[in-house]
């Protein structure tokens, strides 16, 4: 089995927008999420999910989560992806979020 560490990144938007999808033939472990508000005056929302792709659903790992302006909110527990699976994000305001995340791809 090769370990491989990736990071991944996205402006995300105000509908859902894909950050990570797990390789075919891979498990991955996201270690950590940053969700940066790069607007200096707003607070902005964030939600954050899981697609799983055996169940073709979607799961919240935080729902609505305030990010104040010109702050990080850090999601520092593991999330644990299956092959096609991914990670999504949708901000309450355009223009306002970043997302970068860390991950352990295992193949």
């Amino acid at each position: 089995m090769a370990n491989t560490f990736k990071n991944a990144a996205a402006a995300v938007g105000t509908s859902r927008t894909d950050i990570y999808t797990c390789p075919s033939s891979t498990a991955a472990v996201i270690h950590s999420v940053y969700l940066s508000n790069i607007d200096g005056t707003n607070s902005v929302d964030a939600t954050v999910e899981v697609y799983d792709s055996s169940g073709t659903a979607y799961f919240h790992i935080g729902k609505t989560l305030p990010v104040p302006a010109d702050s990080t909110l850090v999601l520092d527990k593991p999330i644990n992806l299956e092959a096609s699976d991914k990670l999504t994000v949708t901000a309450s305001a355009a223009s306002d979020l970043q997302c970068f995340i860390s991950v352990l791809e295992i193949t």
